[in-house]
C-alpha cells in the first residue's frame, strides 16, 4: 500500500510532464532547431529510461533502480537484497522508472519551449499595443 502512495503521485506527475511536452510540440510549427532539440531530448530520455529500468545501481545510496528502488544493498554481506513486491507492483515500478527517465530528459526542452512561447506572446502583445491608435483629446466629442 505504501508503494502506491509513492507510485501514483509520481506517475501522475510524470504523465503530466510528458503530456505537456507532446502538446507543446504539436501545438505550433516550431523552427527546425527546436524540433531537433525535442527529438534529441526524446532519444536521450529513452536511453535514460532504459538505464533507470535495468542498469542503475548506486552503492553509495544503497539502492538499485531509482526513482523507485527495487533492491537494497547490504554493505555487511556485499549483496543486493530484493525488496518484497508482487509481480504487478514490480512491473508498475519499472514502468514508472522508465517514464521517470524519459520525463527527466524531456523537462529542460519543455521548459525552454514554454519560455519561448511566452516570449513570443509577450512580443506579440507589445506589438499590438504599439500599433493601436492612441486616443487624443482632439477626438473627444
Amino acid at each position: 500500500m505504501i508503494a502506491l502512495i509513492v507510485i501514483a503521485p509520481l506517475a501522475l506527475f510524470l504523465g503530466w510532464i510528458l503530456k505537456n511536452s507532446v502538446t507543446l510540440y504539436l501545438g505550433r510549427a516550431w523552427p527546425s532547431g527546436w524540433v531537433s532539440l525535442f527529438w534529441l531530448s526524446a532519444a536521450l530520455g529513452l536511453g535514460l529510461g532504459i538505464w533507470f529500468c535495468g542498469y542503475a545501481e548506486w552503492e553509495s545510496m544503497q539502492f538499485r533502480r531509482l526513482p523507485i528502488p527495487i533492491a537494497r544493498f547490504n554493505p555487511a554481506t556485499d549483496t543486493w537484497r530484493e525488496m518484497e513486491m508482487t509481480a504487478v507492483m514490480r512491473h508498475l515500478v519499472l514502468t514508472v522508472d522508465f517514464f521517470g527517465g524519459l520525463a527527466l530528459a524531456m523537462s529542460p526542452i519543455t521548459v525552454s519551449m514554454r519560455f519561448a512561447e511566452f516570449m513570443d506572446e509577450t512580443r506579440r502583445l507589445a506589438a499590438e499595443k504599439i500599433d493601436q491608435p492612441k486616443p487624443s483629446s482632439d477626438d473627444a466629442p
